[in-house]
């Protein structure tokens, strides 16, 4: 198994629809909405045909917060994830309590859709005499 890293939003060293499988766990929470949803787009973009992109947050509830080490913890709706997830098919859409902080984090697994193609009508190509 290989394991690669880059920086969000922009992931310029990693090739889009190369990988099989792609995590982000409880990252985005810490970006403002519009960083956010742009690190989902390039996170769903790496997928391959039929991948799994798991991403994962915390829910920060009305507006965007900081703890006492200045951490930011953004709000935005889990709609707007989605939209960004454009191109794929959401498999697992949960919310659960994080053992360790007791806040709800949001789980998503999303598949990138294999685009398929219908075979060619035959009555087209007949010859006529």
């Amino acid at each position: 198994m290989k394991f690669e890293c880059d920086t969000l939003p922009g992931l310029e060293s990693l090739d889009s629809g190369a990988y099989a499988n792609v995590l982000c766990e409880t990252v985005i929470m810490h970006m403002r909405e519009v960083e956010a949803m742009e690190s989902v787009r390039h996170l769903a973009a790496l997928s391959a045909p039929g991948g799994a992109l798991y991403l994962s947050w915390r829910i920060t509830e009305g507006i965007d917060r900081r703890d006492d080490q200045g951490r930011l913890y953004a709000s935005f709706e889990t709609d707007a994830v989605k939209t960004a997830l454009a191109g794929h098919a959401i498999e697992l859409d949960e919310r659960i309590v994080s053992a360790s902080s007791r806040k709800t984090v949001h789980r998503l697994v999303a598949r990138r859709e294999v685009l398929k193609f219908r075979e060619p009508r035959q009555d087209l190509f007949t010859e006529k005499c």
